[in-house]
């Protein structure tokens, strides 16, 4: 499918506004389902002690559809309030004051892929969602022609 977006980026480059538009919102659409997994998956997977699974829930989950080269798709991102690596996070550590102490620090393990593996367990029906608004969107454009 990654192929078919990059080609579908070329073609659309060519294409009015409009359809581009139109493809986009329908794609973030179908990314929505994929933010609330994300939030859940932070409170399901994450550590209740201190506050780390409800903090790094109540953050910003953001997706972004994008139609250039080699980043054609969807990303979804996740930022925490106070600024934690959530990358590093679902690497499976994070790194936090010892009891409030600001000039003591350690790097806890937890478990990996909190952000990751939820999300992949529901690409495909965001997938089957997204291959729909191709076909529209490709289906738009033959008609116009």
């Amino acid at each position: 499918m990654p192929e078919q977006l990059t080609r579908l980026a070329a073609v659309l480059r060519a294409t009015p506004k409009i359809e581009q538009r139109e493809l986009r919102k329908s794609m973030q659409r179908a990314a929505r389902p994929l933010l609330k997994t994300a939030r859940q998956g932070a409170l399901q997977i994450l550590p209740y002690r201190g506050g780390l699974a409800e903090r790094v829930a109540a953050g910003r989950f953001t997706s972004q559809v994008s139609f250039s080269g080699d980043h054609t798709g969807i990303r979804i991102t996740a930022a925490d309030r106070r600024g934690a690596d959530v990358n590093r996070m679902d690497d499976g550590s994070v790194r936090h004051p010892v009891y409030g102490n600001r000039r003591r620090w350690v790097t806890q393990a937890i478990r990996p892929g909190w952000f990751s593996e939820p999300l992949l367990l529901d690409a495909p029906k965001v997938r089957d969602e997204i291959e729909k608004a191709l076909d529209t969107t490709a289906a738009t454009m033959v008609s116009a022609v």
